[in-house]
């Protein structure tokens, strides 16, 4: 690797917008304005790792419903464990281990939208 160009390897969203479409339910669970003052992320900034960060997030703390604490936390804690795996197997360049971390991600949050979609209190829209 160069002092000037350096290459690294990474995962991002193609479409922002299709985390929306994709996962409703888990979006609005992630992104909605709470009580605390939390940076909001703009709409094109709200890609699949965003989402299961701000999701994690919002476990740890305490700012999900309570019946989504008690119903998605464990999904929630997959799905993180999964973006972590990602995380360090694109920091070893082993592609075909981070693409599946990425199949995992994906798998984790379609089980989470389906629990999601089960809740009194449906987050989000169909």
């Amino acid at each position: 690797m160069g002092r000037t160009l350096q290459v690294r390897v990474s995962a991002s969203t193609f479409d922002p917008a299709e985390v929306e479409r994709r996962w409703p339910r888990l979006v609005a669970l992630a992104f909605s304005p709470v009580a605390v003052k939390i940076p909001a992320l703009p709409p094109e900034s709200r890609g699949v790792l965003e989402l299961v960060a701000h999701l994690a997030d919002r476990l740890e703390i305490g700012l999900l419903p309570e019946e989504a604490l008690r119903e998605l936390a464990d999904g929630i804690k997959q799905a993180a464990a999964a973006r972590a795996r990602l995380e360090a197997e694109l920091g070893e360049w082993n592609a075909k281990a981070a693409n599946a971390a990425t199949d995992a991600i994906e798998d984790a949050l379609d089980e989470l939208e389906s629990q999601a979609k089960k809740l009194r209190d449906q987050p989000g829209r169909d």
